[in-house]
């Protein structure tokens, strides 16, 4: 088809203008970019933080983040942030860059530096038991010497691996009761730690060594049966001023013996006893023998006045013959023994 005359002068028109319209100006701004980690100092291993602040003249198109050399992640999105996970390894000073990005590919980075000071020196601790060694049924105190560069927050106890108690507060301590049943050696085991988890662990031998098998018996309520025919061994030392107790059932008319025995049965014992026979009151005295002569034993026969429950109480003479002295060797010990006769 022929074209006009005026169809081709707007054609050459159009294709002059279009030369003569300048191409866009390449982008070469680079972004703004600042960057913030928190926390700082890093005192507990965890995770810091990384908040860049980025601008452009057209827009930012990414941030990536580093630790050292090292690519954290990529984020597109505002507000621009990534997270890194500190441990103890990383003791020191750590630095964090951002790098942001435009569309353009121009860059600009920013960086942060964290103080990294995680504890990891672990505390000092010795322990020690007293009394010890434990000659006669009663309580022991264990005590934890514990020191630290940043402060103990708890030492457990412990005796032949099971958990005594628990102690937040210095001077660090624990007591367990002790019986003739636990004798032999126990291992005792103080664990220190700081904030950190930081722990040390100590340890002594407690050696339990209770001469008397029926303690606690110091009252009426808590005497210990006494069985015709069976001697029993004991000790006046569980306390200051021991006094032990034991019951047995008699029938009105029966005719017997007790014997309260030392030196016979053990010639280191140092017990001079004295001995009563309460009636099935608990407060009547029937019998006693408080012979403080050189024998140093008690022997006592009766015959029963009425059918019940009797009491004997057993200490050593100087604590029957003096309201104040205390008696309480762990030598102090004894047989006592109910027959007949």
């Amino acid at each position: 088809m022929k074209r006009s005359p005026a169809f081709a002068f707007l054609a050459l028109t159009g294709a002059l203008l279009s030369a003569c319209t300048p191409s866009p100006a390449p982008d070469v701004t680079k972004p703004t970019v600042a960057l913030s980690a928190a926390p700082s100092p890093v005192t507990t291993a965890g995770q810091v933080t990384l908040t860049a602040t980025a601008a452009d003249d057209v827009g930012v198109a990414s941030v990536s983040f580093y630790k050292g050399t090292t690519l954290i992640s990529t984020d597109t999105t505002a507000p621009f942030t990534a997270t890194d996970n500190v441990t103890s390894a990383q003791n020191g000073n750590v630095t964090y860059r951002a790098v942001a990005t435009d569309a353009a590919g121009n860059q600009a980075e920013a960086t942060a530096t964290v103080t990294v000071n995680i504890d990891v020196t672990a505390p000092t601790v010795t322990v020690t038991a007293a009394p010890n060694p434990l000659v006669k049924a009663g309580v022991v105190t264990f005590t934890a010497a514990a020191t630290d560069n940043v402060g103990v927050t708890k030492v457990d106890f412990f005796d032949n691996g099971v958990l005594v108690a628990t102690d937040t507060t210095a001077p660090f301590s624990a007591v367990k009761a002790y019986a003739f049943a636990d004798n032999g050696a126990h291992t005792i085991t103080a664990t220190a730690y700081d904030a950190m988890n930081n722990k040390t662990t100590a340890t002594t031998t407690l050696n339990v060594a209770i001469a008397d098998a029926n303690e606690p018996n110091d009252s009426v309520a808590a005497a210990t049966p006494l069985v015709l025919g069976t001697p029993i061994k004991g000790a006046i030392a569980a306390q200051p001023r021991d006094m032990d107790y034991f019951k047995f059932e008699a029938k009105a008319g029966d005719m017997l013996k007790l014997t309260v025995k030392s030196t016979s049965v053990d010639p280191n014992s140092t017990l001079d006893p004295y001995v009563m026979i309460l009636m099935p009151d608990g407060k009547t005295v029937l019998e006693k023998d408080d012979d403080s002569g050189a024998g140093l034993e008690s022997e006592i026969r009766f015959n029963v006045p009425q059918t019940g429950t009797y009491t004997v109480v057993i200490t050593s003479f100087d604590i029957y013959n003096d309201e104040q002295i205390t008696d309480d060797r762990a030598t102090n010990t004894y047989q006592v023994a109910l027959t007949r006769r």
